[in-house]
């Protein structure tokens, strides 16, 4: 309930930190995918999920923060 009361922040920063997730989870699902179609496996490429994480990262530092809700 305390949740409703409390507006969602929909500045650029919070909308990339969202992102994180969901782009890892594809992440790993494309390089699962990847290691079927190719001579390439998991313990080959898994350093594209530490450059996806920091892709990111540095957009979310670049966001704005203009209209921030919260702390």
């Amino acid at each position: 309930m305390a949740n409703e009361a409390k507006p969602h922040c929909t500045c650029m920063n919070c909308r990339v930190r969202g992102m994180m997730g969901p782009l890892i989870l594809i992440a790993v699902g494309a390089l699962f995918l990847l290691g079927e179609f190719t001579h390439y496996g998991f313990r080959d490429l898994w350093p594209v999920l530490l450059i996806v994480a920091g892709v990111v990262l540095l957009t979310q530092s670049l966001a704005s923060r203009a209209g921030h809700t919260g702390s």
